[in-house]
């Protein structure tokens, strides 16, 4: 099922799902975006010399304005405003920061105010999503530390939709060196078939909804008899492991984590010891 299947609103959907729906985006927006990335990068960026920058920060009217030309038709002017701030010197871990993460939560919360509708909200936080992976990889400092390579897959638990938290993690295991894949398929048979497709030390797997973790243990067991890598090492996040008690649950999984920097290094210790 498409994600605008899943979450548009329609005459078949209750309005307790579909208020579900919205509480379920509106977390993703606020756990899992830019405010993380934008951590990792400000730790690379304090490791060495960098460029003076100017300090951003942008109205809630430029904010909304922002989120406005990210949905728009033509999409050149929100394009157009992201480099006119970095002609400017902004930094690009403060545009993340500071404009892309308030846009993005501002987005939620209008389509959570029945103000604007879920299509809308999809092209903005797709655009958003295209801006962090450019600007992102323009800021990326080469990698140069030693050891061996790894390989990930990220992926959204089946019946999970957010494609920006994806590219987030993915972002994380780029900078530390890792190769990386993005699997962005809902459907838990093609989940099956991605780990048994290529070779991966690690998968990581985002999960977004509550109702998702009952059917984690099995998933994770699945993926774990279908995978090339008899050892693959399995690391938990998302939104739904925000709420109280949920990490601490077994799912069958190596470890669930939520704080990017110290998933980095406790990715890379489980695949060092996996091989």
């Amino acid at each position: 099922m498409s994600p605008a299947s899943q979450l548009q609103r329609s005459s078949g959907l209750e309005s307790g799902s579909l208020d579900a729906c919205k509480r379920s985006l509106l977390s993703v927006i606020e756990s899992q975006i830019v405010p993380q990335l934008v951590r990792a990068h400000a730790d690379q960026l304090a490791s060495g010399p960098t460029p003076a920058t100017q300090h951003l920060n942008p109205s809630e009217a430029t904010v909304a304005e922002f989120a406005t030309q990210c949905h728009q038709e033509d999409e050149r002017a929100c394009w157009d405003f992201v480099d006119s701030l970095v002609q400017e010197h902004h930094s690009v871990p403060e545009i993340l920061l500071n404009l892309i993460t308030p846009a993005a939560r501002y987005l939620g919360e209008l389509w959570v105010q029945d103000r604007l509708d879920f299509s809308h909200v999809t092209l903005g936080l797709l655009r958003m999503q295209n801006m962090t992976h450019h600007y992102g990889f323009l800021n990326r400092r080469p990698y140069h530390q030693a050891g061996p390579k790894y390989r990930a897959m990220v992926a959204a638990a089946p019946g999970s939709q957010h494609l920006l938290g994806l590219a987030m993690v993915s972002e994380f295991f780029v900078n530390d060196g890792w190769d990386v894949s993005v699997e962005v398929t809902t459907s838990e048979q093609a989940l099956l078939e991605a780990v048994h497709k290529d070779w991966f030390e690690v998968l990581g797997l985002s999960v977004g909804l509550l109702e998702q973790l009952d059917g984690l243990p099995a998933l994770i067991q699945g993926l774990r008899q279908r995978s090339l890598n008899p050892k693959l090492v399995v690391m938990l996040g998302g939104a739904a492991f925000t709420h109280p008690g949920t990490v601490d649950r077994p799912y069958g999984a190596d470890a669930v984590c939520l704080e990017p920097l110290a998933a980095m290094a406790m990715a890379r210790e489980l695949a060092g010891k996996s091989t």
